[in-house]
């Protein structure tokens, strides 16, 4: 077990800063030792969450290794010791910029090493684990085993709030079939097969009523969900329908905490042009069988538009 000195100015460290790490550390590479963590050199994406150390007893094991990027999964990272401090076992200072230089000579993704998986990097099956994922509706966590998760199809899990969450076959390694694809891919993965606009998709046999009301219900779900990591005074302001006009028809960039509310008083806004009351009811009442309890938020965000619940 490694150890973290207390007066170490370069945390955060993921617990691989030893105890010489200092001036003896300083001897070991050039410049002084910095808490450095990698970037693909592919989508120049950090990886702050990386353990590092388990990095160096690959490399101390096998005297190299490719690894994949978690963020868009090319296999952009060649290791070996020379990235590595001998004293500290932490990345060396000028690591990214090293890893940019091999990528750029080796004129693209590496080749992975051999007997492993071209997809995932990884020579067979894994030991099971169990992966979180949070409801889309009410935000709920949950540990998901691996064992109960198709290949297949889509899985469907269902939450105490009553929504079944769907988890696509997807999350698997699509070369091996082995192993699961890493968690931020899953949770990308599960909140696309999760999206009421991505089940409907662009089938263009669905009556318009339908696919407005799937909108409405998909907008209305965004919002409530957005709403549970937003201040007291930005909540405020997702209902209060002279804010949500003055974005709207003041044509600026509008933030993204309160984009779905926005799109969802535009849409009102069309409904009414187009078909008056009659279609706004008709289509509120539509999205609240899709997706119950939207209608709420709905009746709120609509106020104002035409005789809307005056």
């Amino acid at each position: 077990m490694t150890y973290q000195r207390e007066d170490c100015p370069h945390t955060p460290h993921d617990f691989s800063c030893g105890p010489l790490h200092g001036g003896i550390c300083a001897l070991a590479h050039r410049g002084a030792c910095e808490a450095v963590h990698p970037i693909c050199p592919a989508c120049f994406t950090a990886r702050p969450e990386v353990v590092v150390s388990s990095i160096a007893a690959r490399v101390e094991n096998d005297g190299a290794c490719v690894l994949s990027c978690s963020a868009c999964e090319r296999h952009s990272f060649h290791y070996d010791a020379a990235l590595f401090c001998s004293v500290c076992e932490w990345l060396v200072p000028d690591v990214n910029d090293r890893l940019a230089e091999r990528y750029a000579a080796n004129e693209g993704d590496y080749v992975p090493d051999p007997g492993t998986c071209p997809e995932c990097g990884r020579p067979g099956a894994d030991p099971e684990v169990s992966f979180p994922i949070a409801c889309p509706r009410c935000g709920a966590g949950h540990m998901i085993s691996q064992r109960g998760v198709s290949k297949k199809g889509t899985t469907s899990v269902p939450c105490t709030c009553g929504y079944a969450i769907t988890i696509p076959a997807d999350v698997w390694c699509p070369g091996c079939q082995l192993n699961l694809r890493n968690l931020r891919k899953i949770s990308e993965l599960v909140k696309t097969a999760n999206e009421p606009d991505r089940r409907v998709g662009d089938n263009v046999k669905e009556p318009p009523l339908d696919r407005a009301a799937r909108r409405v219900a998909g907008l209305a779900t965004a919002g409530e969900r957005r709403s549970r990591t937003l201040t007291a005074t930005q909540r405020r302001l997702m209902l209060e329908v002279d804010h949500l006009d003055l974005l709207l028809f003041n044509q600026g960039q509008i933030s993204d905490w309160i984009l779905d509310l926005v799109e969802l008083r535009s849409l009102g806004h069309r409904l009414h042009r187009d078909g008056g009351m009659e279609l706004m009811s008709a289509v509120a009442s539509r999205a609240a069988a899709i997706e119950p309890g939207t209608l709420r938020l709905v009746e709120a965000v609509w106020h104002g538009i035409g005789d809307w619940r005056r």
